[in-house]
């Protein structure tokens, strides 16, 4: 019997200690003796892999537990946020998009991706030897977006053909059911120049500037890959910013002091933490960036593109 006691309080604590680090929903203030960092990333054991070497480094440099609290969006983040359940999060820009009250967050530091920019632009191209040879002459086509809810390769992309005087409404709608088509659009993901390369009754899609860098000037074929020569550039979008660290109102001032000038400072020195998180560090955030980003993401839309 004392057996069973001891294996059963040892599950307790097992199960105690994993509920403190995985993504919970109880209510009160965060301890101010532990970090806890808002996210929607997700992990068995409440330590998302793009961050297990920044979880490492933080609880050393802080000298403290740091533990990450998974939510659904940013709107729940920026709740906890708010109450002051959470002192920190990463959020994408589609996810700062959802926060109900962005006036209480500060904003501490930005991504900087592999242009060495803390924003990323989307091109807006057409198959080369086509009769497209502007944004305007997408209307009546059918255009391939990115991933349904991204502020990049959805939202600003919207914006850039309503500039050119194509609203989504002038595309052909869509008719396939979900995952392809949503709200009349056609969203491929990642896989948009192939979609140009491959379907005939595709004639324009966005793609984003590193992506489309990335290809050779010339030469591209089934087997090596797509090449610029391809295709003609019909515009830009707008600039997002990558993903940013934030500090709620609960947050202590030293604590706030001591993160920022970690992520400002020491993450970029430290290439297992980039390489892991997929960036080339962190800068100093440009609210005005993100606030462009709300602008244009319709209240109550999913920003979270699917995993």
């Amino acid at each position: 019997m004392a057996r069973m006691e001891t294996a059963a309080l040892s599950l307790a604590l097992i199960a105690l200690m994993l509920g403190a680090g995985c993504s919970q929903n109880t209510a009160g203030s965060a301890p101010y003796d532990m970090v806890h960092i808002g996210t929607t990333k997700l992990s068995l054991f409440g330590i998302p892999a793009s961050y297990r070497n920044l979880h490492v480094r933080l609880e050393k440099e802080l000298d403290m537990p740091v533990f990450f609290r998974t939510q659904p969006d940013g709107a729940a983040i920026g709740q906890l946020l708010s109450n002051g359940d959470i002192q920190f999060a990463i959020l994408s820009a589609g996810e700062y998009a959802q926060v109900e009250k962005p006036g209480d967050l500060t904003l501490l530091a930005s991504a900087v991706n592999s242009n060495d920019s803390t924003t990323l632009s989307a091109k807006l191209i057409a198959k080369a030897g086509t009769d497209i040879k502007q944004l305007s002459d997408c209307k009546g086509r059918r255009f391939a977006f990115g991933t349904r809810g991204d502020p990049l390769s959805d939202y600003a992309a919207q914006e850039a053909l309503r500039e050119a005087g194509v609203p989504p409404k002038e595309l052909v709608k869509e008719l396939l059911p979900p995952p392809f088509a949503f709200d009349g659009r056609l969203y491929r993901g990642g896989e948009v120049v192939q979609t140009l390369l491959g379907d005939l009754t595709v004639n324009a899609g966005v793609i984003d500037e590193i992506a489309y860098a990335a290809m050779p000037d010339s030469g591209g074929n089934f087997i090596t890959g797509p090449s610029k020569d391809q295709f003609i550039v019909l515009g830009t979008t707008m600039p997002v910013p990558e993903r940013i660290l934030v500090a709620g109102p609960a947050a202590d001032p030293k604590l706030v002091a001591a993160m920022k000038r970690f992520f400002l400072e020491e993450i970029p020195k430290d290439a297992e933490i980039c390489q892991q998180m997929g960036v080339k560090g962190f800068a100093e955030p440009n609210a005005a960036a993100y606030d462009r980003v709300r602008s244009l993401v319709p209240k109550g839309k999913d920003t979270t593109p699917a995993a």
